[in-house]
């Protein structure tokens, strides 16, 4: 009853705009280093918003305010008092994000209006690249876990001075917990189910330690899930049932050792989808299903040297293994499994950096890196071998304080042994000012050809029946303007707005000829303009509040490959590309019922959306979708935690519309589904 009382009294005080102080001001400091010793737990608004915790180009760390990107954090607190299942849930916190399907089951981000996938949008984690070297792509959905992360460095916008080639439009980078941060270890499960099925299961352990300057952690877990309890409908009316039929299963470790300067760290990602859909208007036949399989084994040593309090040398090599879009053929009867194709892809980077900085915070760095991926086609159509792909790359990047501005100036220069020369240049203003910030961004950036559009075009021309022949695609070149207006009303109360301008030129298109033989394509520009806009509120009583929107208004699409076209050829809305919604809403509330017990529930709103099934357009309605999680820590005893989610309150049943024309109908998300979690922290 008091919790009650005290409820509706914060109410009455935050309609009357009684606005308290949340915490001690901290501020960045002048030397900016990272502070990231402590997992991100009981920070107040204010700590958070003046921490340096993204690590900048110059190996030191930078606040959210000043660092030279449009960045946000989602700490991993937020994710557990949110009972965020996956990464999907992570990113329903951003504005610009949305999921959207590319085919056989698999799901991807799209990012201010155009389409993620295809190496536009990087996922890493720890800073290792997760995102396949093949074709760029990241299935989501039950992939990546949360237990484990200390926080989500988001950049929405171009990273390719420092990311490379996958990180055009934006990055989104998964920080672990350290050793020191877990100092023992977390066992844990949860278990959901839809209404007509079960959702899924999750086991997971986080464990680690330091010892001085010896520092170990490792975390593993083991998902099996579903994408779906519905019914999918191809265009032609075929049917079947998704409800434990479409599974999504990952098994991913992550182990890092850590002694002194010398870091090592050790992924392996395992990740399967199976489904019924197929890859365009027509589902698969009803005695079989697709299994796509993406698998990612990763080594990586860093090595950083202070020769002074002025100059850092940092190494660091970086080994994966990749085998994505290996694709099988499940048969419902006794036949054994075909193995249709499987290509992998062995990736080697060797990069050497130094830095140069002054008291001040000016800073110079020079680096360059080489790498080359090598392909190995057990199963393909493809007759032959590929070439090795090789790049060397030489960057730089410095900043000039002064009183009104910090001034950024980078460059990026990149030559490909098949694709020739890339130049990435970046200038930026920033400052922070008391209460206010700004930040003016223009940024040049790049998406290189892989290994697999290269093998796409040369099975293309080998293989076609008309005898035709198509030329290797280039580049992507993108061009990227943004400005960011931040101001703290209060100490607990902050409102930040960005407004962008993206550009793509000579961009992708997966593309089909009569024969549904595939290959890929440049097209022409591909533009996009909008707003985003972020409040954060937290009140003594009232706990924490976010409202976040993002909208995004088409421009140009020389193709029309991505714009809403009925069947008679007519543009429907010029302003809206496929599967991503004009307008996004979020809010999210996190209440501290008491110490150990809180309730989070977030409501998300997507505008209407487009996408086709076949030839005919379909116009998706807006939707709403409502979440909600109760957590109970210290249950019985200590370090006994138990949550219970029910997501989708409202059986609102989002569907993930294709983000491109490529007939593919939309593809069922889930029902409502409640969901229990235990978890045990030693």
């Amino acid at each position: 009853m008091l919790n009650f009382k005290r409820y509706i009294v914060g109410t009455l005080l935050l309609l009357q705009l009684d606005v308290s102080i949340a915490s001690k001001y901290l501020g960045c400091g002048s030397e900016g280093e990272m502070i990231a010793d402590a997992a991100l737990t009981n920070f107040k608004l204010v700590d958070l918003m003046e921490m340096p915790i993204f690590l900048s180009a110059s190996q030191k760390g930078e606040c959210a305010n000043t660092a030279a990107n449009i960045v946000s954090t989602i700490t991993g607190e937020e994710l557990l008092n949110m009972g965020a299942r996956d990464l999907i849930d992570a990113m329903d916190l951003m504005p610009g994000f949305s999921a959207g399907s590319i085919m056989t089951n698999v799901v991807s981000f799209g990012f201010r209006g155009i389409q993620g996938d295809e190496g536009k949008v990087s996922i890493l984690i720890d800073g290792i690249l997760i995102t396949d070297q093949r074709f760029g792509t990241t299935g989501i959905g039950a992939h990546f876990p949360v237990e484990h992360i200390d926080r989500i460095e988001v950049i929405r916008g171009p990273g390719s001075i420092k990311y490379g080639n996958f990180s055009e439009l934006g990055v989104i980078n998964i920080i672990t917990k350290k050793g020191r941060q877990i100092d023992g270890g977390v066992i844990g499960a949860s278990y959901g189910r839809f209404s007509r099925g079960e959702a899924g299961h999750n086991t997971f352990v986080n464990v680690g330690k330091q010892w001085d300057d010896l520092e170990l952690s490792f975390y593993g877990k083991y998902n099996d899930s579903y994408r779906s309890d519905r019914f999918y409908t191809d265009a032609h009316g075929g049917q079947f049932d998704m409800a434990n039929q479409n599974e999504l299963g990952s098994l991913m470790g992550n182990l890092q050792v850590r002694y002194k300067d010398l870091n090592i760290r050790f992924i392996i990602d395992e990740y399967t989808v199976d489904s019924g859909d197929g890859f365009a208007d027509t589902m698969s036949f009803p005695d079989q299903k697709i299994r796509n399989q993406f698998s990612t084994y990763a080594l990586e040593l860093d090595y950083q040297y202070k020769l002074n309090t002025a100059f850092k040398i940092g190494s660091n090599f970086n080994f994966s293994r990749q085998t994505p879009w290996q694709r099988s053929l499940i048969y419902a009867d006794e036949r054994e499994t075909q193995l249709d194709e499987k290509v992998s892809v062995d990736h080697f980077k060797f990069d050497l950096k130094g830095t140069y900085s002054t008291e001040e915070g000016n800073y110079l760095m020079v680096g360059n890196s080489f790498q080359f991926e090598n392909y190995e086609h057990d199963v393909s159509n493809y007759q032959g071998e590929l070439p090795l792909f090789g790049n060397y790359t030489l960057y730089g990047e410095g900043v000039y304080k002064t009183a009104w501005a910090n001034i950024l100036l980078g460059l990026r220069l990149d030559w490909y042994t098949e694709y020739g020369f890339n130049a990435a240049p970046r200038f930026a203003l920033t400052k922070q000012f008391k209460k206010f910030h700004y930040k003016f961004l223009y940024s040049q950036s790049f998406h290189a050809p892989t290994g697999g559009t290269y093998q796409l075009t040369e099975e293309y021309n080998q293989n076609n029946i008309f005898g035709r022949t198509r030329e290797q695609i280039n580049s992507e070149q993108a061009y990227t303007y943004e400005l960011e207006l931040g101001y703290q009303l209060q100490r607990n109360l902050d409102i930040t707005a960005n407004v962008f301008y993206t550009e793509i030129q000579n961009y992708f298109i997966y593309s089909f000829d009569e024969n549904f033989d595939d290959f890929y394509r440049n097209a022409g520009d591909l533009s996009t303009w909008g707003i985003e806009a972020i409040l954060n509120y937290q009140h003594s009583y009232l706990g924490r509040f976010k409202v976040n929107y993002g909208f995004y208004q088409a421009v140009e699409d020389s193709s029309n490959n991505f714009k809403p076209i009925d069947s008679e050829g007519n543009i429907v809305n010029n302003q809206s590309n496929l599967g991503l919604a004009n307008h996004k809403l979020i809010a999210n509330h996190n209440f501290k019922i008491t110490d150990s017990l809180s309730f989070n529930h977030t409501v998300i709103f997507y505008s209407e959306r487009y996408g086709h099934n076949g030839s005919v357009l379909v116009r998706h309605k807006p939707t709403w979708v409502y979440n909600t999680y109760l957590r109970y820590q210290n249950v019985l005893w200590e370090g006994l935690e138990v949550g219970l989610g029910l997501y989708d309150v409202f059986n609102s049943q989002y569907q993930y519309v294709q983000m491109s024309n490529g007939s593919h109908p939309a593809l069922p998300g889930n029902t409502r589904e409640v969901r229990l979690k235990l978890s045990y922290q030693f």
